[in-house]
């Protein structure tokens, strides 16, 4: 079904949904959603209903009104949709990985929980938090990062004012050359005439002189013309090929705001499909799950294993480069996250920070570059993440 058909077949259900309690989202055409999911990212509100997320503009919402007993409804939901995959028919993960990649260190067993996103507008990292198939990552692996979408859009109106400085330059090159030109064709007439009237009063060597000078002049305009063209031809390329990426670019970021449904790439390279849950509202987090499926999943570390100096490593898949381990130790506690100096790259986003037991210390969310330092990578506190998540990893919980 077409996205367009699909936005339609919900807009037709909502009529018919309940009037229990809900968040209640009231549109500027008069549409009342009812939903027991809303969350906000700069202009766009995301909101929930029949198990997906559907994204929408913020100038499109009259009023929103929250109610604070529809996480208990989402919880059964979710309890309903654990059921049809009873513990005996699900398929188990676990035997499979380490069938194929046999580990032999905590390092490698862990790693057997870490997967690759793949999304509309690129790919990031996650791994399991649940026997049961839940996977962290960070929000903006899957709904992008409004510090590069800024960035990006900063690069698009430099680029954007470079090519038009670029085109000035060339039309105004192109009327120089038509002056040149105009002038040039101005001299030869006027040659031309008084060669006509002339004829026997123009010394002979003036007139070859000035020939050989027309001439010149004509070899120096027909160059000056092919290289116009070429650098007028360099622009048309460049300008085409920046207008594809631009719309690609606008083309992911639309595809990426309403997409609910992600690709991942488990550590043996096969593939399953997740579905987004929720998203964080105030921390850069989201949870997707696998379903039918029993699955490894990180325990948190130890108390002990987070003190200054401790060995951690980071894993996740920078470059597409799937499940790389980077080391370091753990060189500070910024608030809700774990600093360290273990290299941390963009693909590494939602990976988890590990001990030298396997145990996750946090999820890999952002690296700080100066000038004069090495870059600092930091993780959310996996203890944040368990609370942020709770009723869902209670739910699993329950149900193994």
């Amino acid at each position: 079904m077409a996205p367009v058909q699909s936005v339609c077949l919900l807009c037709c259900l909502i009529v018919f949904t309940s009037t229990a309690s809900a968040h209640e989202l009231r549109l500027k055409n008069g549409r009342v959603i009812q939903t027991d999911h809303i969350s906000r990212e700069a202009n766009r509100l995301t909101y929930e209903q029949f198990g997906g997320l559907i994204s929408i503009d913020l100038a499109e919402v009259e009023s929103i009104r929250y109610d604070r007993d529809s996480s208990q409804r989402q919880k059964k939901r979710i309890e309903a949709g654990a059921s049809q995959f009873p513990a005996e028919r699900k398929k188990d993960l676990p035997q499979q990985l380490m069938q194929a990649l046999k580990p032999v260190n905590p390092v490698e067993l862990a790693n057997l929980s870490v997967v690759t996103i793949k999304t509309a507008a690129g790919s990031g990292s996650g791994f399991f938090i649940s026997p049961d198939g839940l996977i962290v990552t960070n929000r903006h692996v899957v709904r992008g990062s409004s510090q590069q979408r800024e960035q990006t859009a900063a690069k698009i109106s430099e680029n954007d004012a470079r090519l038009q400085s670029w085109r000035d330059k060339l039309d105004q090159e192109q009327a120089q050359l038509q002056k040149y030109r105009g002038e040039l064709a101005e001299v030869q007439g006027a040659f031309e005439a008084a060669v006509a009237e002339n004829k026997k009063q123009i010394d002979q060597q003036q007139r070859r002189a000035y020939e050989k000078e027309l001439q010149r002049r004509k070899q120096y305009l027909n160059r000056w013309q092919q290289e116009l063209a070429q650098r007028q031809g360099e622009y048309r390329r460049r300008q085409a090929e920046f207008t594809r990426e631009k719309n690609a670019y606008h083309q992911a970021k639309r595809a990426l705001a309403g997409q609910n449904r992600f690709t991942v790439i488990l550590a043996d390279g096969s593939e399953q499909s997740a579905l987004l849950y929720t998203l964080s509202e105030t921390l850069d987090l989201a949870l997707l799950k696998i379903s039918g499926y029993r699955t490894p999943y990180l325990q948190p570390a130890h108390g002990a294993a987070a003190a200054l100096g401790s060995r951690v490593y980071a894993i996740g898949s920078p470059l597409k480069l799937n499940n790389t381990v980077t080391a370091g130790v753990v060189s500070g506690f910024r608030g809700d996250y774990v600093q360290t100096n273990a290299e941390i790259y963009p693909g590494n986003s939602g990976g988890p920070l590990i001990d030298e037991d396997g145990r996750v210390l946090g999820v890999n969310t952002m690296k700080q570059i100066t000038e004069k330092f090495e870059g600092l990578g930091f993780a959310i506190r996996f203890a944040r993440v368990v609370d942020e998540f709770s009723q869902f990893l209670n739910q699993q919980a329950a149900d193994n």
